[in-house]
Formats: C-alpha cells, sequence, structure tokens
C-alpha cells in the first residue's frame, strides 16, 4: 500500500511510539494517494473522553479533498453507542460533500456497537481494509 505521509497522530497519556501505562487511546490518520483516500486508524477505546479528538481527525480527514475516508477500527477495543452513532452523523454529512466514508470493523463487539446504534446499515461491510481501499 502506498502511503505518502503520515499526517496526524493523536494520543491521551501516549508515548510517541504509541506505548505507554495510560494508552486508552490512540489513532493516526494518513493519505493513500494510490487509493485516493485517507485512512483513520483507531487502537483502544473510542469513548467519551476520545470523541473530541477522533472526531476532529474525522473531519480534517473529510475536508481533505480525497473520495473516501477508511476509518479502520480493527485495533479497537471499544466503540460508544454514541460515538457509534455519531459516525452515522458523519457519513451523511460527508456524502453531501461527495465523499464516501467507509469502516472497517473487524472485531464483534464493535460490530455490536454498529448494529444496536443503527448505524451499521449506512455503512458497506468490508472483509478486510484492502477491500475498503479498492472499494
Amino acid at each position: 500500500m502506498s502511503v505518502s505521509s503520515a499526517l496526524h497522530e493523536h494520543a491521551e497519556g501516549v508515548h510517541q511510539n504509541g506505548s505507554g501505562p495510560h494508552a486508552s487511546h490512540a489513532w493516526a490518520q494518513r493519505v493513500d494517494r494510490r487509493h485516493e483516500c485517507v485512512v483513520v486508524r483507531v487502537e483502544g477505546e473510542l469513548d467519551a473522553a476520545a470523541s473530541p479528538q477522533f472526531f476532529a481527525t474525522i473531519e480534517r480527514a473529510v475536508r481533505s479533498n480525497c473520495r473516501a475516508v477508511v476509518i479502520d477500527l480493527r485495533a479497537a477495543r471499544f466503540l460508544s453507542l454514541r460515538t457509534a452513532d455519531a459516525l452515522g452523523s458523519v457519513k451523511q454529512r460527508a456524502e453531501g460533500d461527495g465523499t464516501d466514508v467507509r469502516i472497517v470493523a473487524g472485531r464483534q463487539a464493535i460490530e455490536r456497537s454498529l448494529e444496536v446504534s443503527g448505524v451499521r446499515q449506512l455503512f458497506s461491510h468490508f472483509p478486510s481494509m484492502q477491500a475498503a481501499l479498492d472499494a
């Protein structure tokens, strides 16, 4: 996969390398020029504490003039229902601007949060990152 630049890394209580005793959530955003999309990879928990910074990162990704934003939740351990619901709002807003927001969930608990919040049907199911990038 071609990655041209690392744009942003956000973490709370996380050292530069993404480790640390208080590492509860971290994410990185990168641009994949070959697929004309931005990938936001999430590790840890997406809860109320992480939500503001996470959505600031997502909003920058949506405004980046790429045709798609892929949110990689495969390393996420928790997705709050409120955050899942907000992802649905982001998807609908971005579509109005011509950007496709895609999710690769991976874990059963993350899929369950998307289902229970009622937003799973808004997102196509992608079994892998490659499938989401190639869509």
